[in-house]
Parts: C-alpha cells; structure tokens; sequence
C-alpha cells in the first residue's frame, strides 16, 4: 500500500525529531555557578588592581626592605589569590585574613597597601553562608578603622581608600554574589519546570497513544476475524472487511502524529460513527442518541477520546450483546454516557480509565463508572465552559 508506506516514512520522521527535541529538553545545560563566573569575569580584572600598591614609588625611591617586604607581600597574595582560583571562587575566612593581614602588615610604609585589604573585602563578600559574609566583611572595615588610629598622618590618604574603596568594593561584590545565587537558583527552577513539564508531555503523549491504538487495533482485531469467518462463504464482503482494515490502519498512523503535536480537534461525530462501525463489527447492537454541541471543542476533544476508550472496553472485556451511547446536556455539564449489557463484576481500571480521569479532571470534569451483574455504566461530565 504505498499511502501506508509513505505514512510509515512519515511517522519515522517525526519520531527522530520527536526524540531530539525530547533529548534538548531532558537534558538540561550546565549550570553556571558563582564560582565559573567568577573565574570568567573577575580573575583578571581582580589582578589587574595589583600595580596600584606601587603607584607611590613613582614619587619617591623605596627602601630596599620595603623592596623585599613589598615583593615577598605579593608574592604570597598572589599564591593564595592562586589557590582561591582553584576554589572556583570560593575563600575560606583564613584566605580573607591572610590577604586583610598582608595590607595591614604594610601599612607602614607610604604605598598603597590598602589595595590588599580592599581585595580582603572584596572575598570576604563570597564566604559560604552569607551570614558569615556579611559578618567578616563589617570585622574587616571595623578592624581597619581601628589601624587608623596608629598610623602616621601621612599614611591616613591610603587608609582612608581602603576604607572607603572596601566598603563599597565589599558590599557591591555581594551584590553580585547574591544575584549569581538567585540567578543559579532560577537556573535550577527551570530546569526542574522543564523536567515536570516533559514528563507531563510523556504522560500525555503515553495516554492517547493508549486510547487511540487500543481502539483501532480493537477494530483492525474485529474486522480481520470478521473478514477471515466469511472468506470462505462472501469473498466480496471478506475483501471489504479487509479493505476497512488497511483503512483503519492509515488512520491510526495519521492519529499517532496528532496525538504526539497534542490532541486538537477530536470529533465526536466522527468518533460515534466509528464506534458504531466496531461495535457492529463486534456483534454488538448499538443505540446512540447524542445533541449537538458546536462551540465547545475542548469538551468535544474530552469526551470523544472518552467515548473512543468506553467502546473499547465493551467490546474488550464485556462480553454485552447491546450497548446505549448518549450525549446530553445536564445543568452546566455535558454528560456522555456508556451502558452496556454485559457480565458486569469487579471492575479494576488500567491506564485507560485512569487516562481518562485525568483528561476529564484537567477541564474541571469528573467520571462515574459502575459495575454489576446487570452490566457496567460509564458516565463522564464535561463542563459546558469553553476550554481554551
């Protein structure tokens, strides 16, 4: 059948591109942590502050002391500036003290130590909880007032950046550290929606295709036991028979590339008329009486794929020589009903009825099913607001 060949070729692919827009989805990308953006955005930049602490020997011949002092203070700041890096960003509070220490240590001597104590402030800002953030960083700024009050007058300029410069080096890196926080946290709330949201998809995608295969394979299994009972006696009516199950399978692969976009558009005439069709095919007299119910094609999508899994299981499972379908308005719900004949009992509901459920619950409806020796009863209400 080449319509049904190229339906196949159809249908595969959709599935791959099905499969690589589900694999975008479950596979989130890599959350960008404090520590990666600050080894992108900061590490330089931090360093390149460094050349200030030497800014005043271009007015004045240092000291070959303050040389060595100066140069070994640098030294050890950029080794532990080093091992923060490796920390993707993150101090520890001896790391903070150590770097506020080296600035303090040489305070003394009139270059611009406090480039040290405001690197200090600037991670203390990222110390884990920012309790202690906040807490180290007011220390550090109490601290350094409290060195003002021994130092040289001619030292006070230097003093007085640090303080000044720190505090709001200090207080705007935890900003920043805070908005990186929010930023990794809403990273991770939408990675958990889009994980909720696929899985959702999933279930919706698994419960039409339930609904929508089980029918027609119900009717392709009906037809094609029809057809074989009278090959031998009406090859005509067998061919027929056969004819309708192509047919049916056509349909079903066009019904599997709906439901995988979303189940638009279902159509309760056309639903009716092929539960009809099965339910004769399956030996089963069928009496339907159902009302018009244009304008509502959210409950109409509902209850036909309601309609489609209750006939299903009367010819599945009842055993019934006679089965009523109607459609009626009852005060603000459209109400589908299925009664069967059959052999009735314990009822136990698979991934069908449950599919069921949760379709009719998504639009405010509810589903009634009873069972007993008299036969079984599905009732499914829909309510009469447009379902957008």
């Amino acid at each position: 059948m080449p319509g049904t060949a190229r339906d196949i070729a159809g249908m595969n692919q959709e599935t791959a591109s099905l499969r690589k827009s589900q694999a975008s989805v479950s596979e989130p990308d890599t959350l960008a942590t404090p520590g990666h953006s600050f080894r992108r955005r900061w590490s330089l930049l931090f360093l390149s502050y460094l050349p200030f602490y030497f800014v005043g020997w271009l007015f004045r011949k240092p000291g070959t002391f303050e040389v060595v002092a100066s140069c070994l203070a640098a030294a050890g700041f950029l080794a532990l500036f080093w091992k923060i890096w490796r920390q993707n960003g993150r101090p520890h509070l001896w790391q903070v003290l150590a770097i506020f220490g080296i600035g303090v240590s040489l305070s003394p001597f009139y270059t611009g130590w406090s480039v040290y104590t405001i690197y200090s402030m600037s991670f203390a800002a990222r110390l884990m909880p920012r309790r202690r953030a906040v807490q180290t960083m007011v220390a550090l700024e109490v601290l350094l007032l409290l060195v003002g009050l021994w130092l040289d007058r001619n030292a006070w300029p230097n003093w007085f950046a640090g303080l000044i410069f720190g505090a709001i080096t200090g207080f705007g890196a935890l900003m920043q550290a805070d908005v990186e926080r929010k930023n990794q946290e809403l990273s991770v709330a939408h990675e958990e929606v889009r994980a909720l949201a696929t899985m959702a998809e999933r279930e919706r995608i698994s419960r039409d295709l339930h609904d929508l295969l089980g029918h027609t394979l119900t009717l392709v299994a009906v037809k094609a036991e029809l057809a074989a009972r009278l090959v031998s006696r009406d090859a005509e009516a067998a061919e027929r028979e056969m004819q309708a199950v192509a047919a049916a399978a056509r349909e079903a692969l066009s019904e599997v590339r709906v439901a995988v976009v979303g189940m638009k558009g279902a159509s309760l005439a056309f639903e009716l008329d092929k539960a009809r069709q099965a339910l004769t095919a399956a030996g089963i007299i069928a009496e339907i009486s159902t009302v018009t119910i244009d304008g509502y094609p959210g409950q109409e999508a509902v209850l036909a794929m309601a309609l489609r899994e209750g006939v299903t299981n009367v010819i599945r499972h009842s055993g019934a020589t006679r089965c009523e379908i109607s459609l009626r308005p009852s005060g603000s719900n459209l109400v589908l009903s299925i009664i069967d004949n059959g052999k009735g009992g314990r009822l136990v509901e698979g991934s069908g009825l449950k599919g069921m459920r949760a379709r009719l619950a998504a639009i405010g409806g509810a589903l009634e099913i009873k069972s007993d020796r008299k036969g079984a009863q599905l009732v499914a209400a829909a309510p009469l607001e447009a379902v957008q």
